[in-house]
């Protein structure tokens, strides 16, 4: 029974790091090739972005309706030896790598001082900007117990209006300041993702109240407003609208609490093939995500491949294809290596 509760987490985990793997490609591309960037691509490719936000804060929804049910039971020597140090493993693990990588692919940073700056900025956050994921989890980690004191005890109101407030304050009224007017208002909170993380133990408790077709049209309508707004944005040039882009955009709340729901509802009957393969990609999604931007820099950055050389949308799914299959097999090796093991 549990299994036909989770088979779903599993699909929508494979299906959002996917979502993250080309959301990053298109991204690189921009940056790369923003010189034969026409105005259609610039379009397409910040649509495309802008409407690939909510594959991280799904991650963080399923990790939320994981961890925060009552029925989990986590001692804070676990939370430290298995969580935390997990956490922390992988940012000091993957900073160093990265920091390296940068001096190997880089000959002018083949220096000791540019090697102590890249160990530097594991701490700073300014390394690898995908690892910015790593920090959040580590941040939520840290405050599970206190979580969960609340799911322990909490019933679907207080959860609901917990989600209000961090809704309201955290994501709607920071968009009035696209307008120009900024609230004095504020909660004793500084980051939207905890409203994720109990966005994900909601629709494991309740959830299953509305249908997948509900789920269905909420991410597709706020799917669809975030690409007309997209066009808005970039045909006239309104720096003003990004706060619509962004992780705690109510649009991207939307979009995550609809893929989400309709993800969470599946079972694991009917269509045992593919859930077959998305699970599998699943279970090792986490070393996908850290390791799938070094082979996009590689592509692009060192190996100067142009995606645009090859139709442009052609070369971005080729680069996809490619991050993703040398992402999977280098954690499938990294599972079976000492020092990787624990973390990936």
């Amino acid at each position: 029974m549990e299994r036909k509760r989770t088979v779903g987490f599993d699909c929508l985990r494979a299906v959002a790091c996917l979502g993250i793997i080309l959301l990053h490609t298109v991204y690189s591309t921009t940056l790369m090739y923003a010189g034969e960037m026409t105005y259609r691509r610039t379009m397409a490719s910040q649509i495309v972005m802008n409407e690939l936000m909510w594959a991280v804060p799904c991650f963080i929804m399923v990790t939320g309706a994981l961890l925060l049910v009552p029925e989990k039971e986590i001692s804070y020597r676990t939370l430290f030896q298995k969580y935390v140090a997990r956490m922390v493993k992988a940012i000091a693990l993957f900073g160093v790598l990265f920091a390296v990588l940068e001096m190997i692919f880089n000959p002018p940073q083949r220096t000791w001082d540019h090697f102590l700056g890249g160990v530097w900025e594991v701490f700073t956050g300014g390394s690898w900007s995908h690892l910015w994921y790593l920090y959040c989890l580590l941040g939520l980690y840290l405050l599970l117990p206190a979580y969960k004191k609340v799911t322990a005890q909490a019933e679907e109101r207080d959860i609901l209006y917990l989600m209000g407030i961090y809704a309201l304050f955290l994501s709607a009224l920071p968009m009035l300041e696209m307008a120009g007017v900024r609230c004095g208002f504020y909660i004793h909170v500084s980051t939207v993702y905890p409203l994720y993380f109990f966005m994900g133990y909601w629709l494991r408790r309740w959830g299953e109240r509305l249908s997948r077709g509900f789920y269905a049209g909420l991410f597709a309508a706020a799917t669809a407003l975030l690409g007309a707004l997209t066009y808005i944005r970039v045909s006239r040039d309104i720096t003003a609208m990004d706060g619509f882009f962004q992780y705690s955009s109510l649009l991207v709340a939307a979009q995550a609490l609809g893929a989400a729901g309709w993800f969470f509802r599946c079972r694991a009957e009917g269509f045992a093939g593919v859930k077959k393969v998305l699970s599998n990609i699943d279970r090792h999604s986490f070393g996908v995500y850290l390791i799938h931007m070094a082979y996009v820099r590689l592509l692009y950055k060192h190996l100067h491949f142009d995606p645009f050389t090859v139709g442009g949308v052609p070369g971005v799914l080729l680069t996809v294809a490619f991050a993703f299959a040398a992402a999977y097999l280098t954690d499938v090796v990294m599972k079976r290596l000492p020092v990787f093991k624990s973390i990936v």
